[in-house]
């Protein structure tokens, strides 16, 4: 067996002229097509790093907002109990003063009745010791010797106080 080099040589040209064809028309795509693919992984890679940076910051975002919401909540609630208990002490002053108020009156009005029942008293104990008198002396007192006698009484009864 016998090489034949013209043989030979049409082979090699033949395989030189395949792999250029192979190279212009196959590898040429293929590896555009691998690059495009590449690009686009590096793409959806970088999509995806940018929406995960984005959502920590939403995160971030919204945990901030939580610990505003807590401590706005805290402050309002903060606020009421503060509101109630002024509340609370200004209805017990208002309900002292107006008990106060009521005492108040009250004793002013024992006291009016008091110098009433005392003045009835002493118009009473002065009938009663005009009549007393009227008896012991048996004798008609006028009208000028009855108020003069009923003022003196008035008078001392009123000073015995």
């Amino acid at each position: 067996m016998q090489l034949e080099w013209s043989l030979a040589l049409g082979a090699f040209v033949n395989f030189f002229v395949l792999l250029f064809l192979l190279k212009k028309f196959l590898y040429k795509p293929v590896l555009a097509m691998l690059d495009k693919r590449r690009e686009e992984v590096m793409s959806n890679m970088q999509k995806a790093e940018d929406a995960k940076n984005e959502a920590e910051g939403m995160l971030a975002q919204y945990t901030e907002q939580m610990k505003d919401a807590r401590n706005e909540a805290q402050e309002i609630i903060s606020n009421a109990t503060k509101i109630g208990e002024q509340t609370k002490t200004d209805i017990v002053n208002q309900a002292r003063e107006e008990a106060a108020k009521l005492s108040a009156k009250a004793q002013e009005e024992i006291q009016r009745e008091k110098a009433q029942a005392i003045d009835e008293l002493r118009s009473e104990v002065a009938n009663i010791a005009v009549l007393a008198a009227e008896k012991i002396v048996a004798k008609s007192i006028n009208v000028e010797d009855h108020k003069a006698m009923v003022n003196n009484f008035v008078q001392e009864v009123g000073e015995a106080k």
